[in-house]
């Protein structure tokens, strides 16, 4: 019996599995901290829609609560900066060395994840997205990125959650979706017939709407699968989009149609299709009045419609037709231009009346608010129209004109389009405001004379631009909240700064990437020799005690360790499923294994077979020359799935032994 086991033992690959080094296991959400430091408490919480391990790209709601130690009232208006650092090697730097590297601004200190930034974005007519870091400190560039489309962008959105953002373009009908996490192109949408121009995104980052002019067609697509989701009749001509704030209500108008569409957006059905005359497209609403305001571009009327059923309230008589209307922050003024005869008209939101008029800037097209004053852009002027609101409340229009730019926009009418090229900044009181001609992005500051500063465009011509905002805002008293995205698992610090009241403390929390790939979907590995397996589970590799071991099993979480023979040939299998679905992934054609000799002093490589079509187990034959610990692991690039990533299996190789000879016992 005991040669019988003993044999068994030497053919069968696999006679022990113990613990090995590997990474720390992952911890969970939530992820709930507290630091109390100079009378303030501070108390970290990492959640996401599911609990259980930290995922890997998905987004992350990370919430800081500053309140009064004794007293427990929140710490409101305060302006904490964290950062967010991935930590490699063995040493650990002190919380004090990595804040003050970070809080330096320089392009070689920077963090994984800056909490306390923004970045300026400009879609640029030579089919390109520039990404822009006002805050870094470089004498000749502040330009992080460029990221190149497959077509000319017309407008776009951006989806905080998953840090995506979608581009219509136009010419191709297609929607192309940038991962802006990484700043890279990461699919295509087609949209099929008309031309994509103009599009919403609602407050839940579900669904991101797309009107198709020259088509009846709006379509939405899914904002995480970034497939077309469902699809609405609207009539026929060019569309403009205005959303709700709740997300509930949309309004589509339709200029050869000569009709608006209400539309339930959470549902994803008509509710009203409203006649309008003169050849709507303008459209904006208020959301403190619940109304939709629609301009007609060939008659001087603005039609007032309900937000929730649809009904027009009011048709308003007008000086001149509209070429573009926008409500304020507030929602009780409602501003409207008309380009060719250079006028401005103001609208009182509740009463559905005109309340002022008067002649701008040449050729006015844009309108942007700061919470004091609105900013008129003109084709024809290299002037901005300033508006205060103030004023407006009764009933005047108090005007001053803003030198910007150098050249008029019209000296560049090819890349006038449909998206704003005036946004507000985090700042504020500020505008930021980008031209095609001067290849530059201006910064403005309320109650100052002409812009404070120039951002450089890189000889690109800017047709639209946006402002991505990543720092924690308040949300609630004392309650600070951001969002965040990881691609990569590990250990990480969030270095945390409070100038006043002073505090500092580094955070820290570890996220599992086994088995994840590169987009943050999850792989199950299990490796087999013989009858034996080992799992590489979505959260950490399982060790497991397996009938003829010799040895105990090792700690969970680290990476299991096999017995082999120099020179013995053996088949290892690796069976691949789906981490959600729990199905076979099959016809992985690049599924490659590599065995590295421990401390990497050589590795073999090989690429694995599927043993049945549609099985998801892969197999390989595998030879170990040298006596030692080798540990293998895996990696497709069609899947995602890369070296650094894959659950680990370490094999403990023997140097085999003589076989006995039975007649002479040697």
């Amino acid at each position: 019996m005991q040669a019988a086991i003993s044999g068994l033992i030497r053919s069968a690959a696999l006679i022990a599995v113990f613990a090995m080094s590997s990474a720390q296991a992952g911890d969970d959400l939530p992820v709930v901290q507290q630091h109390t430091q100079g009378g303030v408490k501070a108390e970290l919480n990492l959640n996401a829609e599911q609990t259980g391990a930290i995922p890997l790209g998905q987004p992350l709601t990370l919430t800081l609560t500053l309140t009064d130690e004794l007293s427990g009232t929140p710490l409101r208006g305060l302006r904490p900066r964290m950062w967010m650092s991935r930590q490699g090697g063995d040493q650990a730097e002190p919380c004090t060395a990595q804040i003050r590297r970070f809080a330096s601004g320089r392009l070689a200190q920077r963090a994984d994840r800056d909490l306390n930034s923004f970045q300026l974005l400009t879609l640029n007519a030579d089919a390109s997205i520039s990404v822009i870091n006002p805050l870094l400190q470089l004498n000749n560039t502040k330009l992080e990125a460029l990221i190149r489309l497959p077509g000319v962008g017309t407008d776009w959105v951006h989806a905080r959650g998953l840090d995506r953002l979608f581009v219509t373009l136009a010419d191709r009908a297609e929607l192309a979706v940038v991962d802006l996490a990484n700043n890279k192109l990461i699919k295509t949408v087609s949209l099929g017939e008309g031309k994509p121009r103009r599009l919403v995104i609602g407050p839940d980052e579900r669904t991101v709407w797309v009107a198709l002019d020259d088509s009846d067609r709006l379509v939405g697509v899914d904002v995480a699968t970034m497939a077309v989701s469902q699809e609405l009749k609207i009539g026929d001509g060019a569309h403009a989009l205005s959303l709700s704030e709740d997300g509930r209500r949309l309004v589509v108008t339709s200029t050869a149609a000569n009709q608006v569409s209400l539309i339930d957006a959470q549902a994803g059905k008509v509710l009203a299709r409203v006649p309008v005359s003169g050849t709507p497209l303008a459209v904006t609403h208020s959301a403190l009045a619940r109304r939709a305001y629609i301009g007609s571009l060939n008659a001087p009327l603005l039609t007032v419609i309900d937000l929730d059923n649809g009904q027009p309230i009011e048709r308003i008589t007008l000086p001149q037709p509209v070429s573009a209307v926008r409500a304020d922050p507030s929602g009780r003024h409602v501003l409207a231009v008309h380009t060719a005869s250079s006028t401005l008209m103001a609208i009182d939101a509740a009463s559905a009346r005109l309340v002022a008029q008067a002649s701008v800037v040449a050729q006015p097209d844009q309108i942007a608010y700061t919470q004091r004053f609105a900013f008129i852009r003109g084709l024809g002027s290299s002037n901005v129209q300033m508006v205060e609101l103030r004023a407006l409340d009764d009933g005047k229009l108090a005007l001053n004109e803003l030198p910007v730019f150098q050249k008029p926009p019209a000296e560049m009418p090819e890349h006038i389009g449909p998206a704003d090229l005036m946004v507000t900044t985090p700042e504020p009181g500020t505008m930021l405001l980008g031209s095609a001609p001067d290849t530059a992005l201006y910064y403005y500051a309320e109650g100052m004379m002409a812009p404070q500063g120039t951002y450089a465009t890189y000889r690109r011509a800017a047709r639209a631009v946006k402002v991505v905002d990543r720092s924690l805002k308040e949300t609630a008293p004392g309650v600070y909240t951001g969002l965040v995205r990881l691609d990569r698992g590990g250990l990480y610090t969030l270095p945390t700064l409070l100038e006043q009241p002073r505090l500092t403390h580094c955070y820290a929390f570890n996220v599992d990437e086994t088995g994840a790939t590169t987009d943050g979907r999850r792989i199950d590995v299990t490796w087999q020799i013989g009858d034996l397996s080992f799992s590489g589970s979505s959260a950490r590799i399982a060790s497991q005690t397996l009938p003829g071991s010799v040895r105990d099993a090792g700690k969970p979480g680290q990476a299991p360790r096999a017995e082999m023979r120099t020179g013995q040939a053996s088949e290892l299998a690796i069976r691949l499923k789906d981490g959600q679905t729990g199905q076979p992934l099959s016809g992985i054609a690049d599924l490659q294994v590599m065995a590295l000799e421990r401390p990497g002093l050589s590795q073999q490589r090989a690429f694995a077979k599927e043993r049945e079509a549609g099985s998801g187990v892969y197999v390989v034959t595998q030879t170990f020359p040298r006596e030692g610990v080798w540990r293998v692991m895996v990696q497709s690039r069609s899947l995602g799935l890369t070296f650094d990533r894959s659950p680990l299996l370490d094999i403990g190789v023997r140097k085999t032994e003589p076989v006995a000879n039975a007649a002479t016992g040697r």
